[in-house]
């Protein structure tokens, strides 16, 4: 029989994008599917949309899995509700504004088997965003099976998405890991369950490790929409070096643990990390000595490693980035 897939929806005052992100997970062709939907607090209409597309989704044959708080726990506890609550052997976060292709579900479960028959935890695909209605199209199209450092290395340097909507993820080793990502200790005290800048980026590196590899699709699968709504949009409006200092940070304590752990090339990786870090904190002036000579050459070094490693100045082939491993891992 078929594993089920499981789309986890949380919604939180979404009227203005989950009818278009909910028609788009209806229109999936895939079974056994699964629709977790969850909302939290919402005032503005959302559950009054919501409710009656959920009965057009048990019509077609889609498991409907619909709760509801009146108590706004944050973002990730929300987030946790339904990844808990899904009945799926594989699941797949799908955020109140963004898209799926109508092949999303078949292609990213048909991977899974030569994932399961490895041990993988982990299907990956590419996307595309849409901003302000416009297409823009920044990551690569790759198709094939990574290592943790190759994919995690590839989402630091924007080869790849760091959106969870991008994965579809073996429950139990989510469900295993999530909890690691939720309220993240940290020297700058930044608040990770009200701001979940960076949650994500651990959460998949360590799903990459589980049977060692991450199964890429080499398709644009999702549609990311950054509408006006949107908690990247927002962050990097309001609080962009915050922003860009947690996701870091998430990074970083992944990496760090690989080095504790013998991992090879993972201290380069930490170090990467380590002057990117200085930089951000450079901006935010926070920080156990941000402004010391020490720090300020890492600050530079980080400056250096964007003009001479990041993806989206300079796209390098698949093979070129293999190379930059092998190079780290040297």
């Amino acid at each position: 029989m078929a594993s089920m897939l499981s789309l986890l929806v949380p919604t939180h005052r979404s009227a203005g994008t989950i009818e278009r992100t909910l028609r788009a997970a209806m229109a999936q062709r895939y079974r056994p599917l699964e629709i977790c939907l969850y909302d939290e607090a919402s005032d503005d209409g959302t559950r009054e949309i919501v409710a009656p597309l959920l009965d057009q989704a048990t019509a077609r044959g889609i498991d409907v899995d619909f709760q509801t708080s009146e108590e706004n726990s944050g973002p990730v506890r929300a987030w946790r509700v339904p990844l808990h609550r899904a009945r799926g052997e594989w699941c797949a976060f799908v955020w109140a504004d963004d898209v799926l292709r109508p092949d999303y579900a078949e292609r990213m479960m048909a991977a899974t088997e030569g994932a399961e028959a490895a041990g993988r935890a982990l299907v990956f695909s590419s996307a595309e965003l849409e901003i302000d209605g416009r297409r823009v199209i920044k990551y690569a199209a790759d198709a094939a099976i990574l290592d943790p450092l190759e994919f995690s290395l590839g989402i630091f340097l924007r080869r790849y998405s760091l959106n969870q909507v991008n994965g579809i993820y073996e429950t139990a080793a989510a469900r295993r890991i999530f909890d690691r990502h939720m309220a993240i200790d940290n020297p700058l005290g930044f608040d990770y369950l009200t701001y979940p800048y960076g949650n994500d980026v651990g959460f998949l590196s360590e799903l990459g490790v589980e049977g060692g590899g991450v199964e890429v699709l080499g398709e644009r699968l999702v549609t990311l929409v950054l509408s006006r709504r949107s908690m990247t949009r927002f962050a990097m409006g309001t609080h962009l070096w915050q922003f860009r200092w947690q996701y870091t940070w998430s990074f970083y304590r992944v990496w760090r643990r690989w080095q504790q752990q013998g991992v090879p090339g993972a201290a380069r990786l930490a170090r990467l990390a380590e002057r990117r870090l200085a930089l951000c904190q450079l901006m935010l002036h926070r920080g156990p000595g941000w402004f010391a000579p020490r720090r300020l050459l890492q600050a530079f070094g980080a400056v250096a490693d964007y003009l001479r490693l990041d993806y989206e100045r300079r796209p390098r082939s698949l093979e070129e980035h293999r190379a930059l491993v092998e190079e780290l891992r040297a």
